[in-house]
Protein backbone atom coordinates (compact mmCIF):
# COMPACT_ATOMS: atom_id res chain seq x y z
CA UNK A 1 0.00 0.00 0.00
CA UNK A 2 1.29 3.46 -0.90
CA UNK A 3 2.34 5.62 2.09
CA UNK A 4 0.09 8.46 3.14
CA UNK A 5 1.50 11.91 3.72
CA UNK A 6 -1.54 13.76 5.08
CA UNK A 7 -1.48 15.00 8.65
CA UNK A 8 -3.74 13.99 11.52
CA UNK A 9 -5.97 16.47 13.37
CA UNK A 10 -3.25 17.55 15.82
CA UNK A 11 -0.73 17.99 13.02
CA UNK A 12 -3.20 20.09 11.07
CA UNK A 13 -3.65 22.38 14.08
CA UNK A 14 0.12 22.64 14.44
CA UNK A 15 0.36 23.48 10.75
CA UNK A 16 -2.06 26.36 11.17
CA UNK A 17 -0.51 27.54 14.42
CA UNK A 18 2.92 27.50 12.81
CA UNK A 19 1.63 29.65 9.97
CA UNK A 20 -0.05 32.08 12.35
CA UNK A 21 3.10 32.27 14.49
CA UNK A 22 5.18 33.12 11.41
CA UNK A 23 2.67 35.78 10.40
CA UNK A 24 2.70 37.21 13.93
CA UNK A 25 6.49 37.53 13.90
CA UNK A 26 6.70 38.72 10.30
CA UNK A 27 6.39 42.48 11.08
CA UNK A 28 9.19 42.13 13.64
CA UNK A 29 11.38 40.10 11.28
CA UNK A 30 10.78 42.62 8.50
CA UNK A 31 12.09 45.45 10.66
CA UNK A 32 14.92 43.68 12.47
CA UNK A 33 16.41 41.48 9.73
CA UNK A 34 18.18 43.12 6.79
CA UNK A 35 16.53 42.17 3.53
CA UNK A 36 19.62 40.32 2.32
CA UNK A 37 21.43 39.21 5.46
CA UNK A 38 24.93 37.83 4.86
CA UNK A 39 24.60 34.37 6.37
CA UNK A 40 27.00 32.27 4.30
CA UNK A 41 29.56 32.25 7.13
CA UNK A 42 27.24 30.61 9.70
CA UNK A 43 28.35 27.02 10.46
CA UNK A 44 25.88 24.37 9.36
CA UNK A 45 25.48 20.63 9.65
CA UNK A 46 26.15 18.52 6.57
CA UNK A 47 23.07 18.04 4.41
CA UNK A 48 22.83 14.33 5.24
CA UNK A 49 22.11 15.36 8.83
CA UNK A 50 18.93 17.05 7.52
CA UNK A 51 17.34 13.93 6.05
CA UNK A 52 14.04 15.67 5.35
CA UNK A 53 15.75 18.38 3.29
CA UNK A 54 18.40 16.39 1.48
CA UNK A 55 17.91 16.04 -2.29
CA UNK A 56 18.18 12.63 -3.94
CA UNK A 57 21.68 12.51 -5.42
CA UNK A 58 21.07 9.52 -7.64
CA UNK A 59 21.23 9.55 -11.43
CA UNK A 60 18.06 8.57 -13.28
CA UNK A 61 18.72 5.31 -15.10
CA UNK A 62 15.33 3.55 -15.23
CA UNK A 63 14.20 3.19 -18.87
CA UNK A 64 11.04 5.07 -19.82
CA UNK A 65 8.58 3.12 -22.03
CA UNK A 66 7.24 4.65 -25.22
CA UNK A 67 3.90 6.43 -24.67
CA UNK A 68 0.63 5.25 -26.20
CA UNK A 69 -0.25 6.88 -29.50
CA UNK A 70 -3.08 8.77 -27.79
CA UNK A 71 -0.54 10.57 -25.57
CA UNK A 72 1.91 11.60 -28.28
CA UNK A 73 2.07 15.30 -29.17
CA UNK A 74 5.57 15.96 -30.47
CA UNK A 75 9.05 16.64 -29.09
CA UNK A 76 10.02 20.06 -27.79
CA UNK A 77 7.89 23.11 -27.05
CA UNK A 78 5.57 24.28 -29.80
CA UNK A 79 7.04 27.52 -31.15
CA UNK A 80 5.96 30.09 -33.71
CA UNK A 81 9.45 31.25 -34.79
CA UNK A 82 8.44 34.44 -36.58
CA UNK A 83 6.27 35.61 -33.71
CA UNK A 84 8.94 34.61 -31.20
CA UNK A 85 11.59 36.67 -33.01
CA UNK A 86 9.18 39.59 -33.31
CA UNK A 87 8.51 39.52 -29.56
CA UNK A 88 12.25 39.35 -28.83
CA UNK A 89 13.01 42.29 -31.10
CA UNK A 90 10.22 44.29 -29.49
CA UNK A 91 11.21 43.52 -25.90
CA UNK A 92 13.73 40.82 -24.89
CA UNK A 93 13.16 38.78 -21.76
CA UNK A 94 14.26 40.35 -18.47
CA UNK A 95 15.35 39.05 -15.10
CA UNK A 96 12.13 38.81 -13.05
CA UNK A 97 13.62 40.58 -10.04
CA UNK A 98 15.12 43.36 -12.17
CA UNK A 99 11.82 43.71 -14.00
CA UNK A 100 9.91 43.89 -10.71
CA UNK A 101 12.25 45.57 -8.19
CA UNK A 102 9.35 45.81 -5.75
CA UNK A 103 10.01 42.10 -5.10
CA UNK A 104 13.05 43.24 -3.13
CA UNK A 105 11.04 45.55 -0.93
CA UNK A 106 9.91 44.94 2.61
CA UNK A 107 6.32 44.61 1.43
CA UNK A 108 7.01 41.80 -1.06
CA UNK A 109 4.66 38.83 -0.56
CA UNK A 110 7.68 36.50 -0.67
CA UNK A 111 8.84 38.11 2.57
CA UNK A 112 6.34 35.83 4.31
CA UNK A 113 8.72 32.97 3.50
CA UNK A 114 11.26 34.43 5.92
CA UNK A 115 11.42 31.36 8.20
CA UNK A 116 12.42 28.93 5.43
CA UNK A 117 14.77 31.52 3.92
CA UNK A 118 16.41 32.19 7.28
CA UNK A 119 17.15 28.55 8.01
CA UNK A 120 18.47 27.64 4.56
CA UNK A 121 20.29 30.86 3.59
CA UNK A 122 23.70 29.82 5.02
CA UNK A 123 23.72 26.75 2.77
CA UNK A 124 22.32 28.49 -0.31
CA UNK A 125 24.47 31.60 0.04
CA UNK A 126 27.58 29.51 0.58
CA UNK A 127 26.96 27.54 -2.62
CA UNK A 128 26.26 30.74 -4.56
CA UNK A 129 29.44 32.39 -3.33
CA UNK A 130 31.55 29.36 -4.25
CA UNK A 131 30.05 29.33 -7.73
CA UNK A 132 30.53 33.10 -8.21
CA UNK A 133 34.16 32.83 -7.06
CA UNK A 134 34.77 29.96 -9.47
CA UNK A 135 33.18 31.94 -12.31
CA UNK A 136 35.61 34.84 -12.00
CA UNK A 137 38.00 32.79 -14.12
CA UNK A 138 35.80 30.54 -16.28
CA UNK A 139 38.61 29.67 -18.72
CA UNK A 140 40.27 26.31 -19.31
CA UNK A 141 42.79 25.12 -16.71
CA UNK A 142 44.51 22.57 -18.96
CA UNK A 143 45.15 21.84 -22.62
CA UNK A 144 42.30 20.16 -24.48
CA UNK A 145 42.64 16.39 -24.69
CA UNK A 146 42.56 14.62 -28.09
CA UNK A 147 39.17 12.95 -27.74
CA UNK A 148 36.13 12.93 -29.99
CA UNK A 149 33.02 14.99 -29.12
CA UNK A 150 31.18 11.73 -28.44
CA UNK A 151 33.84 10.54 -25.99
CA UNK A 152 33.96 13.94 -24.30
CA UNK A 153 30.17 14.04 -23.95
CA UNK A 154 30.04 10.53 -22.54
CA UNK A 155 32.79 11.33 -20.03
CA UNK A 156 31.01 14.55 -18.98
CA UNK A 157 27.75 12.71 -18.32
CA UNK A 158 29.58 10.04 -16.34
CA UNK A 159 31.15 12.78 -14.22
CA UNK A 160 27.73 14.40 -13.71
CA UNK A 161 26.35 11.07 -12.48
CA UNK A 162 29.34 10.62 -10.16
CA UNK A 163 28.70 14.06 -8.69
CA UNK A 164 25.10 13.10 -7.95
CA UNK A 165 23.15 14.97 -10.61
CA UNK A 166 19.85 13.27 -11.40
CA UNK A 167 20.03 14.16 -15.08
CA UNK A 168 22.15 16.19 -17.48
CA UNK A 169 21.59 17.22 -21.09
CA UNK A 170 23.21 19.38 -23.76
CA UNK A 171 21.68 21.85 -26.20
CA UNK A 172 22.45 25.03 -28.14
CA UNK A 173 22.51 28.54 -26.68
CA UNK A 174 19.63 30.75 -27.82
CA UNK A 175 19.77 34.44 -26.95
CA UNK A 176 15.97 34.59 -26.97
CA UNK A 177 15.96 32.52 -23.73
CA UNK A 178 18.70 34.66 -22.13
CA UNK A 179 17.63 37.61 -19.96
CA UNK A 180 18.71 40.94 -21.45
CA UNK A 181 20.66 41.91 -18.32
CA UNK A 182 23.09 39.04 -18.93
CA UNK A 183 23.57 39.07 -22.69
CA UNK A 184 27.22 38.47 -23.50
CA UNK A 185 28.21 36.78 -20.23
CA UNK A 186 28.19 33.27 -21.67
CA UNK A 187 31.45 31.60 -22.65
CA UNK A 188 30.24 29.49 -25.58
CA UNK A 189 27.37 28.48 -27.81
CA UNK A 190 26.57 25.28 -25.92
CA UNK A 191 24.36 24.95 -22.84
CA UNK A 192 24.70 22.13 -20.33
CA UNK A 193 21.52 21.56 -18.29
CA UNK A 194 21.76 19.89 -14.89
CA UNK A 195 18.89 18.62 -12.73
CA UNK A 196 18.71 17.40 -9.15
CA UNK A 197 15.71 15.63 -7.64
CA UNK A 198 14.08 17.30 -4.66
CA UNK A 199 13.37 15.28 -1.51
CA UNK A 200 10.36 13.05 -2.18
CA UNK A 201 8.80 12.76 1.28
CA UNK A 202 9.07 16.49 2.02
CA UNK A 203 7.49 17.41 -1.32
CA UNK A 204 4.43 15.31 -0.49
CA UNK A 205 3.91 17.58 2.54
CA UNK A 206 3.45 20.69 0.38
CA UNK A 207 2.49 23.37 1.21
CA UNK A 208 4.76 23.51 4.24
CA UNK A 209 7.98 24.99 5.55
CA UNK A 210 9.43 21.49 5.38
CA UNK A 211 8.77 21.27 1.64
CA UNK A 212 10.12 24.76 0.97
CA UNK A 213 13.31 24.06 2.91
CA UNK A 214 13.77 20.90 0.85
CA UNK A 215 13.43 22.93 -2.36
CA UNK A 216 15.99 25.53 -1.28
CA UNK A 217 18.39 22.85 -0.06
CA UNK A 218 18.10 21.11 -3.43
CA UNK A 219 19.09 24.36 -5.13
CA UNK A 220 22.18 24.61 -2.90
CA UNK A 221 23.20 21.05 -3.72
CA UNK A 222 22.67 21.70 -7.41
CA UNK A 223 24.81 24.87 -7.31
CA UNK A 224 27.74 22.96 -5.84
CA UNK A 225 27.47 20.05 -8.25
CA UNK A 226 27.23 22.23 -11.35
CA UNK A 227 30.23 24.24 -10.14
CA UNK A 228 32.23 21.04 -9.77
CA UNK A 229 31.08 19.88 -13.21
CA UNK A 230 32.21 23.22 -14.66
CA UNK A 231 35.62 22.77 -13.03
CA UNK A 232 35.84 19.30 -14.61
CA UNK A 233 35.06 20.79 -18.04
CA UNK A 234 37.76 23.42 -17.55
CA UNK A 235 40.21 20.65 -16.66
CA UNK A 236 39.43 19.07 -20.04
CA UNK A 237 40.65 22.24 -21.76
CA UNK A 238 37.44 24.26 -22.28
CA UNK A 239 35.64 27.27 -20.81
CA UNK A 240 32.57 26.74 -18.64
CA UNK A 241 30.40 29.18 -16.67
CA UNK A 242 27.40 28.08 -14.55
CA UNK A 243 24.65 30.69 -14.25
CA UNK A 244 23.47 30.01 -10.71
CA UNK A 245 20.07 28.95 -9.46
CA UNK A 246 18.47 32.42 -9.53
CA UNK A 247 19.26 32.25 -13.21
CA UNK A 248 20.25 34.39 -16.14
CA UNK A 249 18.08 32.44 -18.60
CA UNK A 250 14.79 30.63 -18.97
CA UNK A 251 16.01 27.20 -17.94
CA UNK A 252 12.92 25.15 -18.81
CA UNK A 253 13.15 25.64 -22.61
CA UNK A 254 16.79 24.58 -22.45
CA UNK A 255 15.90 21.48 -20.42
CA UNK A 256 13.18 20.51 -22.91
CA UNK A 257 15.54 21.06 -25.85
CA UNK A 258 18.14 18.88 -24.09
CA UNK A 259 15.67 15.99 -23.89
CA UNK A 260 15.23 16.05 -20.11
CA UNK A 261 11.45 16.44 -20.09
CA UNK A 262 8.50 18.39 -21.45
CA UNK A 263 6.64 21.56 -20.47
CA UNK A 264 3.70 20.82 -18.19
CA UNK A 265 0.42 22.68 -17.96
CA UNK A 266 1.58 23.99 -14.58
CA UNK A 267 4.39 25.88 -16.33
CA UNK A 268 7.06 23.59 -14.90
CA UNK A 269 9.40 21.08 -16.47
CA UNK A 270 7.97 17.56 -16.17
CA UNK A 271 10.71 14.95 -16.11
CA UNK A 272 9.87 11.27 -16.69
CA UNK A 273 11.24 10.12 -13.34
CA UNK A 274 10.21 12.91 -10.96
CA UNK A 275 7.76 15.16 -12.75
CA UNK A 276 8.44 18.72 -11.65
CA UNK A 277 9.95 17.60 -8.32
CA UNK A 278 13.35 18.78 -9.43
CA UNK A 279 15.52 21.88 -9.66
CA UNK A 280 17.25 23.05 -12.83
CA UNK A 281 20.56 24.79 -13.47
CA UNK A 282 22.38 25.67 -16.70
CA UNK A 283 25.92 26.58 -17.72
CA UNK A 284 27.46 27.87 -20.93
CA UNK A 285 30.55 26.28 -22.42
CA UNK A 286 32.63 26.13 -25.59
CA UNK A 287 33.27 22.41 -25.16
CA UNK A 288 32.30 20.46 -28.33
CA UNK A 289 29.68 18.32 -26.62
CA UNK A 290 27.22 16.41 -28.77
CA UNK A 291 23.83 18.08 -28.43
CA UNK A 292 20.83 16.09 -27.23
CA UNK A 293 17.44 16.30 -28.89
CA UNK A 294 13.97 16.95 -27.43
CA UNK A 295 11.91 13.85 -26.73
CA UNK A 296 8.16 13.22 -26.79
CA UNK A 297 7.77 11.22 -23.58
CA UNK A 298 3.99 11.56 -23.72
CA UNK A 299 4.07 14.07 -20.86
CA UNK A 300 2.08 16.76 -22.67
CA UNK A 301 -0.48 14.10 -23.53
CA UNK A 302 -0.64 13.07 -19.87
CA UNK A 303 -1.23 16.72 -18.95
CA UNK A 304 -4.06 16.97 -21.48
CA UNK A 305 -5.77 13.91 -20.00
CA UNK A 306 -4.99 14.74 -16.37
CA UNK A 307 -5.44 18.46 -15.61
CA UNK A 308 -5.41 17.78 -11.87
CA UNK A 309 -3.20 20.81 -11.24
CA UNK A 310 -5.72 23.02 -13.06
CA UNK A 311 -8.52 21.90 -10.75
CA UNK A 312 -6.49 21.78 -7.55
CA UNK A 313 -4.57 25.09 -7.76
CA UNK A 314 -5.81 27.06 -4.71
CA UNK A 315 -5.25 30.35 -6.52
CA UNK A 316 -6.98 29.24 -9.73
CA UNK A 317 -3.90 30.44 -11.60
CA UNK A 318 -3.42 27.57 -14.08
CA UNK A 319 -5.40 27.70 -17.35
CA UNK A 320 -6.71 24.49 -18.91
CA UNK A 321 -5.69 25.39 -22.45
CA UNK A 322 -2.46 26.41 -24.14
CA UNK A 323 -2.24 29.68 -26.04
CA UNK A 324 0.48 31.58 -27.86
CA UNK A 325 2.57 34.00 -25.79
CA UNK A 326 5.71 35.60 -27.27
CA UNK A 327 5.71 32.92 -29.95
CA UNK A 328 5.51 30.07 -27.43
CA UNK A 329 2.39 27.90 -27.18
CA UNK A 330 1.85 27.15 -23.50
CA UNK A 331 -0.54 27.44 -20.59
CA UNK A 332 0.41 30.91 -19.38
CA UNK A 333 0.04 31.12 -15.61
CA UNK A 334 -1.74 34.02 -13.92
CA UNK A 335 1.26 35.33 -12.01
CA UNK A 336 -0.77 38.00 -10.27
CA UNK A 337 -2.80 35.28 -8.54
CA UNK A 338 -0.02 32.72 -8.10
CA UNK A 339 2.71 34.95 -6.65
CA UNK A 340 0.99 36.25 -3.49
CA UNK A 341 -0.43 32.82 -2.62
CA UNK A 342 2.96 31.21 -3.11
CA UNK A 343 4.61 33.84 -0.92
CA UNK A 344 2.11 33.48 1.90
CA UNK A 345 1.92 29.67 2.01
CA UNK A 346 5.57 28.54 2.18
CA UNK A 347 5.95 28.31 -1.56
CA UNK A 348 2.57 26.58 -2.09
CA UNK A 349 3.65 23.97 -4.72
CA UNK A 350 0.25 22.28 -4.71
CA UNK A 351 0.56 21.96 -8.49
CA UNK A 352 3.76 19.97 -7.98
CA UNK A 353 2.37 17.85 -5.15
CA UNK A 354 -0.74 16.70 -7.01
CA UNK A 355 1.04 15.78 -10.26
CA UNK A 356 0.82 12.01 -10.83
CA UNK A 357 4.17 11.95 -12.64
CA UNK A 358 5.82 13.57 -9.62
CA UNK A 359 4.11 11.11 -7.27
CA UNK A 360 4.42 7.84 -9.18
CA UNK A 361 6.86 8.41 -12.06
CA UNK A 362 5.97 8.35 -15.74
CA UNK A 363 6.42 4.57 -16.30
CA UNK A 364 3.69 3.79 -13.74
CA UNK A 365 1.41 6.49 -15.17
CA UNK A 366 1.86 5.17 -18.73
CA UNK A 367 1.24 1.59 -17.58
CA UNK A 368 -2.03 2.56 -15.90
CA UNK A 369 -3.15 4.54 -18.96
CA UNK A 370 -2.38 1.61 -21.25
CA UNK A 371 -4.35 -0.71 -18.96
CA UNK A 372 -7.40 1.41 -18.13
CA UNK A 373 -7.27 4.61 -20.15
CA UNK A 374 -7.18 6.53 -16.84
CA UNK A 375 -4.62 8.72 -15.07
CA UNK A 376 -3.05 6.94 -12.10
CA UNK A 377 -4.26 8.40 -8.79
CA UNK A 378 -6.76 10.83 -10.31
CA UNK A 379 -9.73 11.57 -8.02
CA UNK A 380 -8.01 9.89 -5.07
CA UNK A 381 -7.11 11.64 -1.84
CA UNK A 382 -3.74 9.90 -1.85
CA UNK A 383 -2.71 12.01 -4.85
CA UNK A 384 -4.98 15.04 -4.85
CA UNK A 385 -5.36 15.71 -1.14
CA UNK A 386 -3.37 18.49 0.52
CA UNK A 387 -3.27 20.29 3.85
CA UNK A 388 -3.69 24.05 3.73
CA UNK A 389 -1.63 26.11 6.22
CA UNK A 390 -3.90 29.19 6.16
CA UNK A 391 -6.80 27.40 7.83
CA UNK A 392 -5.32 24.08 8.99
CA UNK A 393 -7.78 22.03 6.94
CA UNK A 394 -7.36 19.07 4.62
CA UNK A 395 -8.77 19.36 1.12
CA UNK A 396 -9.51 16.23 -0.87
CA UNK A 397 -10.63 15.74 -4.48
CA UNK A 398 -13.38 18.11 -5.56
CA UNK A 399 -12.67 20.57 -2.76
CA UNK A 400 -10.20 23.41 -2.44
CA UNK A 401 -9.75 26.43 -0.15
CA UNK A 402 -11.85 29.54 -0.66
CA UNK A 403 -9.28 32.29 -0.55
CA UNK A 404 -10.35 35.70 0.75
CA UNK A 405 -9.37 38.80 -1.19
CA UNK A 406 -6.71 39.77 1.35
CA UNK A 407 -4.65 36.68 0.43
CA UNK A 408 -4.13 38.18 -3.03
CA UNK A 409 -3.36 41.64 -1.69
CA UNK A 410 -0.21 42.81 0.06
CA UNK A 411 -0.37 46.36 1.47
CA UNK A 412 2.33 48.51 -0.07
CA UNK A 413 3.06 46.04 -2.87
CA UNK A 414 2.01 46.71 -6.45
CA UNK A 415 2.69 44.09 -9.11
CA UNK A 416 2.28 44.81 -12.82
CA UNK A 417 2.39 41.54 -14.81
CA UNK A 418 2.31 43.46 -18.10
CA UNK A 419 5.55 45.35 -17.50
CA UNK A 420 7.99 44.63 -20.36
CA UNK A 421 11.11 46.53 -19.31
CA UNK A 422 12.67 47.46 -15.97
CA UNK A 423 12.11 51.06 -14.96
CA UNK A 424 15.09 53.08 -16.17
CA UNK A 425 16.35 50.12 -18.24
CA UNK A 426 19.75 50.69 -19.86
CA UNK A 427 21.07 48.14 -22.34
CA UNK A 428 24.15 46.19 -21.14
CA UNK A 429 26.31 47.57 -23.96
CA UNK A 430 25.53 51.10 -22.74
CA UNK A 431 26.66 50.66 -19.14
CA UNK A 432 29.76 49.45 -17.27
CA UNK A 433 30.21 45.73 -16.62
CA UNK A 434 28.58 44.39 -13.48
CA UNK A 435 30.24 42.08 -11.01
CA UNK A 436 29.37 38.53 -11.95
CA UNK A 437 27.25 36.81 -9.35
CA UNK A 438 25.74 39.91 -7.76
CA UNK A 439 22.26 38.91 -8.93
CA UNK A 440 22.26 35.77 -6.80
CA UNK A 441 21.35 37.98 -3.86
CA UNK A 442 18.18 39.22 -5.53
CA UNK A 443 15.90 36.99 -3.46
CA UNK A 444 17.80 37.28 -0.22
CA UNK A 445 20.71 34.95 -1.00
Amino acid sequence: MAPRFNRNALQLRLLRWGHEFGELLYPIAKKTLPYRPKMWWIPRLPIWAHRRRAPHTRPWTTPVPAPAEALRTGPGIELLPERQQEAFDEAPLHDFIRLHPEMRGQNSPTGHMWISLLSTSPRVQGAARRRAKSNREPGATAAAKPVTPEELTRAMKQEAARLGLSGVGVTAYDIKWNYAEYHGLGVGETIVVGIIEQNFDSTQMSPSLRAEKAALSAYAGLEDRMRLLAEWIRAQGYDARPEGFVGESMVIPYAVAAGLGQLGLNGQLLTPHAGSRCRIHVMSTNAPFVHDQPVDYGLEGVCNECQICVRRCPAGAIPANRKESRGVVKAKLNTKRCLPVMGKTAGCSVCMKVCPVQRFGLPAVLEEFDRSGKILGKNTDDLEGFDWPLDGKHYGPGDRPRLPLEVFETPGFEFDPNRKEPIGWVKPEDKPDETDGDHVEALGY
